[in-house]
């Protein structure tokens, strides 16, 4: 029987179940690969080794020393069923199709690459070279001028940040020296309106005064305030004599600012010169009565204050004991 490809399908069966091409294989390889000097032995000895082993974990280098096994296997399946006759069909229609579909690629391909060789010219490596070269400076330029407009952009929103903060700060500075530009031109005409209304009440006061010199020198009369005599104190003479009216009448009045109340009233009353200069309205701005508290009644206080009213800016009534209806007086003038 030289192939079992018509033998009975329990014949085919039988060598199927029993791996006999398997056994035949391993045991096969391994006569081609050792090459022993006694094969009949090798060969019973190897089946003994299968037997051991069992026919389900049987492999194709089973009886070869594992230091001589080769890398490839010698026998194929395909063979081992061709030779045995195990094989039904050597050409499928899966084999045909991969066959045909192999061979149709193929072709298409050589024919492709004819007609592009044809169709297509040959390129010139050195132009696409310069060509891509050309590309690639074009997209450094790109990046580069991205690259400094952000840094520019940033620069410019900093700038811009810097503008506004330093417009701000100017803006207040501005109304801060609008403010005191404002303050002080009101500090200018609170002040000018102060002079003038000191120098009104001022003109007011020597146009007074002129009133009551121009009636002194036409109508001389005593003064209505004098002291007894035994009050006044006579000149001491201490051999040296100078006459004081020899002096202008400015430094007279001058030394007349050093004097209390009651050396004035008495020194008006030297000579006419004399009580004309103590007439003088800037005498009579500061009127101190705490020297001389002691010594002047409250009538003559009333009346001094009621003749020297609009002259007067300044009243120091410390130590004087005064009564009522005197300080209601006082009141009435404005004081």
């Amino acid at each position: 029987m030289a192939s079992l490809r018509n033998a009975s399908p329990r014949l085919r069966n039988y060598f199927k179940e029993h791996y006999i091409p398997q056994v035949c294989e391993a045991l096969l390889c391994g006569l081609l690969v050792t090459c022993p000097k006694d094969p009949l032995k090798y060969l019973e000895k190897m089946i003994i080794l299968i037997m051991e082993n069992g026919l389900e974990h049987i492999r194709w280098d089973m009886c070869i020393d594992p230091s001589m096994r080769p890398m490839i296997r010698r026998l194929s399946e395909t063979y081992l069923e061709q030779l045995f006759g195990l094989d039904d069909q050597l050409m499928t229609p899966e084999l045909m199709i991969k066959a045909c579909t192999f061979y149709t690629g193929n072709l298409v391909k050589t024919h492709f690459c004819t007609w592009r060789d044809i169709t297509i010219p040959p390129v010139n490596e050195s132009e696409v070279l310069a060509k891509k070269l050309e590309i690639a400076n074009n997209y450094n330029d790109f990046r580069c001028k991205r690259y400094l407009f952000s840094h520019w952009h940033f620069y410019v929103k900093d700038q811009k940040e810097r503008l506004k903060a330093s417009l701000a700060r100017l803006q207040q500075l501005f109304y801060s020296h609008r403010l005191i530009i404002s303050l002080s031109k009101w500090k200018d005409k609170a002040r000018q309106k102060c002079l003038r209304r000191e120098n009104k009440l001022l003109l007011e006061h020597e146009i007074q005064l002129n009133k009551w010199k121009s009636k002194q020198k036409i109508n001389i009369i005593e003064e209505e305030f004098v002291f007894p005599e035994e009050n006044v104190p006579e000149p001491v003479s201490d051999g040296s004599e100078f006459d004081i009216s020899l002096l202008p009448e400015s430094a007279i009045l001058k030394i007349f600012f050093y004097l209390t109340l009651r050396d004035v009233i008495i020194c008006g009353q030297v000579s006419h010169s004399w009580m004309l200069m103590t007439q003088a309205s800037s005498l009579w701005n500061n009127i101190d009565f705490s020297l001389v508290r002691s010594m002047i009644p409250d009538k003559y206080i009333v009346s001094i204050l009621q003749r020297w009213r609009l002259n007067v800016l300044h009243l120091n009534f410390r130590g004087c004991a005064l009564r009522v209806k005197t300080l209601k007086s006082v009141s009435k003038y404005g004081y």
